[in-house]
Parts: C-alpha cells; structure tokens; sequence
C-alpha cells in the first residue's frame, strides 16, 4: 500500500506519541515536522531523523496537494490557532483513529482528530474538527465539538460538549446532559446537570493523611 505523507506540527513528547502510532497504524507516513520559528530553536534539530521546518515556510517545503498536516499540541486555543492557520496555507488535516480503539462504522469525524488506542466510541458518536481523546469511554449518540480534548473521561449516551471544552482524567458526565462551548472540567468531577458556557469545575480532591506509612501497614495492611 502506498502511504499517505504526512507532517506533524510540534516536537515534544505528544507530537512524538503521534509520531509512533501514525507511523505504524495508519495510512500516512510521517516524512517531516515543523513549528512556528520562535520555537524552532535548533535549527539543526531533527525529530527522530526527519526535516524540522519553520512552520511559516512550511508550503515551501512540504507541497499542501501532496502533504497532510496533523497538529500534535493539547493546549485547546493553540491546536485552534494552528488548525486556521493551516486551513489558510490550503492543507488538509490528518485523522487518527487507532485500530486498537473500539469504534463502529457511523462514527462521524472531521479533521485534525485524533482517538487513542484505549478509547470506546459507542454508535452514533459524532465529532467535530481537531478534537483529541485519550483512554475515554463515550456514550451512544454523544456529539463532541470542536478543538476539544478529553482525557479518560466516561460519559452517558446522547451528551453534549461544546466547542474548545477541556474534560481531564476521570471525570464522568452523565446521560443527556449538555456541556456548553469552553468549559474546563477537572480530573475526578462528576457532571450530573447541564453547564453554562465557560464555566470552570474542579473536585476537592484527595486529602492527605497525618498518619504515616508504617501506622496504616501495622494496623489495615496485615
């Protein structure tokens, strides 16, 4: 099968994850990388043997009929800001949908979205442009917006989440509710009504003990 070409925006640790799973799990091969050239600080650099370009010279080198683009940065407004900006150069985004993840054929998704090996899509799942997931386990008829991330997150069927939302580790949301557009949940909340637009939750998280090590192994742990 002839590959795909393919250019990721970013250089660390994510951008290299992308790297991996789209070099042995997709249609693309990964042949360069590139960022704006106020990070593009060594310019000697070469991500694990590839060309590094500034990215506003990125057309230059990397030709957008025969080059995709996927953009590997969490920071929801940045991955945005990149994502138009790349739209203007006239590129097309890359998806990654794992192999390993659990997905059904009416999965509905737009570009620059990436779904890791550890995530369940149940059907009627839709996603909007250059959404990110990992590890998540999304109910039937679940819409997700745009430029949103979620990390280990567990919803019920036929949820909402509005563009540029952030949902962190092990967060839960249930059935039917509505997260309006930028929303930032923290790791353990529990969403159990609708939110408004830019609200911000965060749980109390967990408390640390007075007692040490050695008093709770000698009296739970025997």
């Amino acid at each position: 099968m002839i590959k795909k070409k393919l250019v990721i925006y970013g250089i660390g640790k994510f951008a290299d994850y992308v790297h991996y799973v789209f070099d042995r799990d997709s249609e693309y091969e990964v042949c360069g990388f590139c960022v704006e050239s106020a990070f593009n600080t060594e310019k000697s650099h070469r991500p694990n043997g590839r060309a590094l370009i500034d990215f506003e010279e990125l057309e230059n080198h990397f030709s957008p009929s025969d080059y995709h683009l996927f953009i590997a940065v969490g920071n929801n407004l940045i991955r945005e800001r990149i994502f138009k900006m790349a739209k203007s150069k006239k590129f097309t985004l890359a998806s990654y949908i794992s192999t390993k993840a659990s997905v059904w054929e009416n999965l509905r998704y737009g570009e620059n979205v990436f779904v890791d090996e550890g995530t369940m899509l149940q059907p009627f799942v839709k996603i909007g442009n250059n959404s990110i997931f990992f590890a998540c386990n999304i109910g039937h008829h679940t819409s997700i917006g745009s430029h949103c991330l979620m990390s280990v997150t567990t919803t019920g069927g036929n949820v909402f989440i509005g563009d540029y939302s952030f949902v962190g580790m092990n967060t839960v949301i249930k059935q039917d509710v509505v997260v309006k557009e930028k929303n930032i949940i923290g790791m353990g909340c529990v969403i159990d009504k609708d939110t408004e637009t830019g609200d911000v939750y965060n749980s109390k998280g967990t408390i640390k003990r007075s007692s040490s090590f050695e008093q709770v192994a000698n009296r739970f742990l025997k």
